[in-house]
């Protein structure tokens, strides 16, 4: 496993090369789409920015508050910490304020947007994915079955020489069927929200399922569970009260 690869003498990191690739594949995928409502490119560009900048800040602060007491307990420099890793679901919160944020000052359709943002987000996650296993981040419980990956060097804290479930390979394989999920979904024309509901309850259960294969310590653990197992309970009780509440609203308006 090399998580490092040299070209013209510099030394590129596969896992930001992974996500930057994810990163550019989904807004492809996203510009195809938008395409097919006839609205101005420039939205969503100018939306894409505001939810990648709200993603970063909140996939730092996520991290951050999850690693606080290790950075504490260590004393981990403040230069380590900048560079340090990002919380997925830090920057799922993030993004999806920075989005509203954008939607809202400039009056777009926030469920238009929102659906297309949906869509692509697992596809440039699985690829992302794929950048935590080829770097050795985000690694698997101690697994000597079928399958099983050995890490001789990695980027990070990850035990060398020791079989490990392949956690971030199954996780981009989930998150590559949901993209083809909410894709034909899209494509079906699907109600508005209707994309982005299925996404979020969707990829809730998914997490909530892979983080107990997941080895990596620093996730913050609560009551035997994880903090993206909690926000994952959080986030489908939030999905499907909206959805209870909707469809009582709209029960009392057919019957006005």
């Amino acid at each position: 496993m090399l998580p490092v690869f040299h070209f013209f003498e510099k030394d590129i990191p596969v896992y930001g090369l992974s996500w930057v690739c994810g990163i550019a594949l989904a807004a492809v995928v996203a510009v195809l789409l938008y395409r097919r409502t006839k609205g101005d490119l420039f939205d969503l560009a100018g939306s894409a920015v505001f939810a990648v900048i709200g993603g970063m800040i909140g996939s730092k602060l996520l991290f951050l508050i999850v690693t606080l007491p290790t950075i504490l307990r260590h004393r981990i420099p403040l230069m380590a910490v900048i560079q340090g890793g990002f919380v997925f679901y830090g920057g799922l919160i993030g993004g999806m304020a920075g989005l509203y944020i954008y939607l809202h000052i400039y009056k777009l359709p926030k469920l238009t947007f929102a659906d297309i943002f949906a869509v692509v987000m697992p596809l440039g996650h699985a690829v992302g994915r794929v950048g935590c296993h080829l770097g050795g981040c985000c690694y698997g419980q101690p697994y000597d079955g079928p399958g099983c990956v050995v890490y001789t060097q990695t980027l990070g804290d990850t035990p060398l020489n020791t079989p490990l479930f392949p956690i971030q390979l199954l996780e981009a394989a989930a998150l590559t069927v949901l993209f083809i999920v909410l894709f034909i979904t899209y494509l079906k024309g699907a109600p508005a929200g209707t994309a982005t509901r299925i996404y979020l309850i969707g990829y809730a259960v998914m997490r909530f399922v892979l983080e107990f294969f997941r080895g990596d310590a620093v996730r913050g653990i609560g009551l035997s569970l994880s903090t993206s197992q909690w926000i994952s309970i959080g986030l489908i009780l939030f999905v499907t009260g909206c959805l209870v509440i909707n469809k009582k609203k709209k029960a009392h308006e057919s019957n006005v």
